[in-house]
């Protein structure tokens, strides 16, 4: 049906041509800090009209709030956010009603839907649609904690050059597909649930939720066919689990297994093409020959990244619920910069102590988006400085807050004793 997830559940509703398209979320940890500003830029790497090769359609993809967010916080409710359809053609679709698109659901709609369903621009089946995981990957990605997910277009046309595989479309007149590769770092050990849960099952069953995904590989994948074991096979160097190579992409018996998450998707062309194509009118019974006419994407793996970082996301953050790892009351990361030689001092001692940024010059913020603002206005240029990842569940005893006005700073922050063992990462930043 149109529901997926155990603890982080979505449900997406919607047709292309319909005044809205949407989804609900169940299971978002309350107090999550939400605005419409968060998912402005993945709907704006995921819209058409943006880049060459992409629909014209332009929407506005603004998302509307109906519940679940009170005073720019979730409040533990289902959460469910909706975009509106404003730049519809319908008329488009009725002239081709009666000979269904070959390589697209027209057809098989039918069959399931007696003939019920909405036929405009795909209807519910339609592209349109992914803005909706889109939006459920945005909120998935706050609740990652440190992992980050980050998709991109390896090929067009087996092209890596993506100008040269688009030229390639344009001169043929036809549609195009290509590959699209997706990159996880920071996972925990241990997430998966074999047999029927396993990470690759879930990760490949959201995926292809995703209308024109036509394959999915793992790691090595298809080419692992080709290799002796002892090629194949991750050496592991130490007690983290760590290996030398990643031919697993990152899942071992269907379970991460702390390296990198590292698979890859095969997207077909658009089956909206304007070259001649031959099917039947159902109408007259005739075969007929017909070109599809309206707005279409001559390669819809364009737009795929931000979507394939979205399901996959989810995927995750349902996993770590299960995996109890992420509290149902929201708690942000803490993050302090600090300095090399400060965390060697602090690892020594088994804590470390920041009063204020007045007495010792760095800062914990509760905002990963802050800490970037800070070090790019306030650090610039300074070198040997380290990005502390804090885990407040860790923490032994509350970390006070100071607002900037309130002790004659240039920006809030928060300060108290830190145990090393409550820092989960450490990043070099300069």
């Amino acid at each position: 049906m149109n529901q997926f997830g155990k603890l982080f559940r979505v449900s997406i509703f919607g047709e292309s041509h319909g005044p809205v398209v949407g989804i609900t979320i169940d299971g978002v940890p309350a107090g999550l800090p939400l605005s419409a500003e968060d998912f402005l830029p993945d709907l704006e790497r995921r819209k058409g009209g943006n880049q060459k090769g992409t629909t014209p359609r332009q929407e506005a993809d603004y998302p509307i709030f109906q519940t679940g967010l009170f005073q720019g916080r979730t409040t533990g409710a289902p959460l469910t956010i909706v975009f509106e359809n404003n730049n519809t053609r319908s008329g488009d679709y009725q002239k081709q009603r009666s000979v269904p698109r070959p390589g697209h659901a027209d057809w098989t709609a039918n069959e399931k839907y007696g003939g019920f369903e909405d036929y405009r621009g795909g209807g519910h089946f339609s592209g349109r649609l992914t803005v909706c995981l889109v939006a459920a990957g945005v909120v998935a990605k706050k609740i990652l904690g440190p992992a980050t997910v980050e998709a991109h277009i390896d090929e067009i046309g087996g092209e890596a050059d993506l100008e040269a595989g688009l030229q390639k479309a344009i001169a043929a007149k036809d549609s195009i597909g290509g590959i699209v590769s997706c990159a996880v770092h920071g996972l925990p050990a241990g997430l998966g649930e074999p047999f029927w849960d396993s990470a690759e099952s879930l990760l490949a069953h959201a995926v292809f939720a995703i209308p024109a995904v036509r394959g999915i590989e793992f790691g090595t994948g298809f080419a692992a066919a080709r290799m002796f074991g002892a090629d194949h096979n991750d050496a592991i160097l130490d007690k983290a689990g760590t290996t030398r190579t990643n031919h697993a992409g990152g899942i071992v018996g269907g379970i991460t297994n702390g390296m990198p998450l590292q698979f890859r998707i095969a997207i077909k062309p658009t089956s909206s093409t304007p070259k001649d194509q031959t099917t039947l009118n159902w109408e007259t019974g005739e075969l007929e020959t017909f070109s599809v006419k309206g707005r279409h994407d001559l390669c819809i793996a364009l737009r795929v990244p931000p979507v394939l970082e979205a399901v996959t996301a989810l995927v995750l953050a349902d996993l770590l619920m299960q995996a109890g790892a992420v509290a149902r009351v929201y708690q942000p990361l803490i993050y302090h910069i600090t300095t090399a030689e400060a965390w060697q001092h602090a690892q020594a001692n088994a804590e470390y102590t920041a009063p204020s940024l007045e007495t010792e010059g760095f800062i914990h913020c509760s905002d990963a988006h802050q800490v970037a603002g800070v070090l790019q206005r306030f650090y610039a240029g300074q070198t040997g400085l380290l990005k502390l990842q804090i885990d407040p569940a860790r923490l032994e005893s509350e970390l006070k807050y100071e607002g900037a006005a309130d002790v004659n700073e240039k920006f809030p922050h928060v300060f108290g004793p830190i145990p090393v063992a409550a820092v989960i990462g450490v990043e070099v930043v300069a």
